[in-house]
């Protein structure tokens, strides 16, 4: 896999990792029946997404190539928590503009983080895993064939 594929289904997996969060958000709240229901799911989507992305590349969490490592899948995932501890609250503060409210409740902020965690870490985890077991069994592959 080259650099831009990689780079890209990351991104295009945290994109559907925060657009599941809100989505899934939106339902639990009885919200998907709303008249604006779309929009202010993009738009959350867009308050909350775009800042980890940002942070996320500024911090290194979208790396040249995928970890080869269990180390190196270790500093991802660092880089990963980094951009997403100090992207949630910046996106929480984005939503609470957009949508004309004046404060972020302690409460919902909380909550978003512990969930939206759930779905873009987990989305991390699991990504960097995989990467890093399918490239030792390459790895694994290439040596039986070299013996």
């Amino acid at each position: 896999m080259n650099k831009l594929t990689y780079r890209r289904i990351l991104l295009i997996g945290d994109v559907l990792a925060v657009a599941a969060f809100v989505i899934v958000g939106q339902y639990f709240h009885n919200m998907t029946a709303m008249a604006n229901a779309a929009l202010r799911a993009v738009e959350q989507i867009a308050a909350i997404g775009l800042p980890f992305i940002l942070l996320a590349w500024l911090l290194g969490a979208y790396p040249a190539r995928h970890p080869e490592t269990w180390r190196e899948m270790g500093l991802f995932l660092l880089r990963s928590a980094l951009a997403f501890i100090y992207a949630v609250p910046t996106g929480l503060f984005i939503r609470a503009w957009l949508f004309g409210q004046p404060t972020v409740l302690l409460a919902f902020a909380s909550m978003a983080l512990l969930f939206s965690a759930m779905f873009v870490l987990g989305w991390r985890v699991l990504f960097a895993a995989v990467s890093v077991v399918l490239r030792k069994r390459r790895q694994q592959r290439w040596k039986e064939q070299l013996a």
